[in-house]
C-alpha cells in the first residue's frame, strides 16, 4: 500500500493509506502473435516483390498493390465507422512520398538486387531518420548517434565495396543501391510530414496514404505505356502481387496497429532487426539466393548502427521522464 500526507481538519497532518496502483497487466499472447506476424510478413515482402517483377512492370506492382490494399482497408474502415476528417492534403502528400516514391524505388532496385540485399539496405531507414531529424532540428545528433551513423553507412559501404573499380559492369547495381537509399529518404520524409497537422484515425490515414500513392503511381504507369495486359500476369507474379496487397499491406498493418495498442513502442519497433534476417532466409529458401560472408558481416554492422540509434532514443525518453 502506498501512502500520502493528507490534512485532517485542524489536526496535524497524518498518513492516510492510498490504494496501491493495480499491477500492469501482462501483454496478451495475441499481441506477441501480432508482433511475430509483422516480422514475418514485412520480412517476406522483399521476396514477393522479386517474384512480382518477373512479369509485371515496376510501377504497376506498386500501383496495383497499394490501390487494392487501400480499397480493402477503406471497406474495413467503413464497417468500423471510422471517420475521415478533412483536410486530407498532409496524408495525400505522405502517401505519395512513402507508397508511390519510397516503395516504387524498392521495386525498381530489386531488378538488380537480391531480396536479401534489398532488405539489408532498407534497414538503413532508422539511420537516415536520425540524419533528417538532426537536419530539421527536431532531434540532437549525439555522439552515440554519430557512431550509429558511421556503423550503418559503413555496412552499406561494405556491401558496395566489391563493385568499386568495376563501374561499367556494375552501373545497374550502383543505381539500385542509390535507389534504396533514396527510398529510405522518401519514406522518412513522408513519415515526418505525416506527424504534423491534425491527428486523425490511424486507419483513416493509412487508407488515404495507400490510395493516393497507389492511384498516382498507377496513372504514371499508364502514362508511360505500362497498361495491364493478360500476358503480364503469370501465376507466380499474380500470386506474389496478391500477397503484397493482402498480407504485406492489409494484414501486416492490422497486426502492427494491434501490437502497438498492447505492447510498448520500443518492443514493436524491434521488428526492424528481424526483417532483414527473415528476408535473407526466405530468399535462400524460396529463390535460392546466395548469402555471402560479406552480407552477414554487413547485416551485423548495419543493425549494430540501428541499435545504437534506437538506444539513444530510448535513453533520451528516459531522461525526459
Amino acid at each position: 500500500m502506498s501512502s500520502a500526507l493528507q490534512p485532517a481538519g485542524h489536526d496535524s497532518p497524518r498518513l492516510v493509506a492510498l490504494p496501491a496502483p493495480p499491477p500492469r497487466k501482462a501483454a496478451p499472447t495475441l499481441a506477441y502473435a501480432a508482433f511475430a506476424t509483422i516480422c514475418v510478413l514485412w520480412g517476406t515482402t522483399f521476396v514477393a516483390i522479386r517474384v512480382a517483377i518477373e512479369t509485371i512492370p515496376t510501377m504497376l506492382v506498386t500501383g496495383i498493390r497499394f490501390t487494392a490494399a487501400g480499397v480493402l482497408l477503406l471497406a474495413i474502415a467503413r464497417m468500423r465507422g471510422v471517420t475521415f476528417p478533412r483536410p486530407w492534403r498532409r496524408q495525400i502528400i505522405s502517401g505519395i512520398l512513402m507508397a508511390a516514391c519510397g516503395n516504387t524505388l524498392v521495386v525498381y532496385a530489386e531488378h538488380a538486387l537480391t531480396s536479401g540485399l534489398a532488405a539489408l539496405l532498407a534497414a538503413t531507414i532508422p539511420i537516415w531518420m536520425a540524419v533528417m531529424e538532426s537536419m530539421l532540428g527536431t532531434a540532437r545528433l549525439t555522439p552515440r548517434k554519430v557512431a550509429g551513423l558511421a556503423l550503418g553507412f559503413g555496412g552499406v559501404g561494405l556491401l558496395v565495396a566489391p563493385a568499386i573499380g568495376h563501374f561499367d559492369a556494375s552501373i545497374g547495381f550502383f543505381l539500385a543501391v542509390g535507389a534504396m537509399q533514396l527510398s529510405s529518404i522518401c519514406w522518412n520524409a513522408g513519415t515526418l510530414y505525416s506527424r504534423g497537422g491534425t491527428k486523425g484515425d490511424p486507419l483513416a490515414n493509412s487508407v488515404i496514404q495507400m490510395l493516393s500513392g497507389g492511384i498516382l503511381i498507377t496513372l504514371l504507369a499508364f502514362a508511360f505505356g505500362n497498361r495491364p495486359a493478360p500476358a503480364m500476369f503469370s501465376l507466380r507474379s499474380t500470386a506474389a502481387l496478391l500477397y503484397l496487397a493482402v498480407f504485406g499491406s492489409v494484414v501486416a498493418y492490422s497486426a502492427y496497429n494491434y501490437a502497438m495498442s498492447k505492447l510498448n513502442a520500443g518492443k514493436v519497433s524491434s521488428y526492424a532487426y528481424v526483417n532483414p534476417l527473415v528476408a535473407v532466409i526466405t530468399g535462400v529458401a524460396l529463390l535460392g539466393e546466395p548469402v555471402t560472408a560479406r552480407m552477414i558481416a554487413a547485416m551485423v554492422i548495419i543493425l549494430g548502427g540501428v541499435a545504437l540509434i534506437q538506444l539513444d532514443r530510448r535513453l533520451a525518453v528516459v531522461k525526459e521522464k
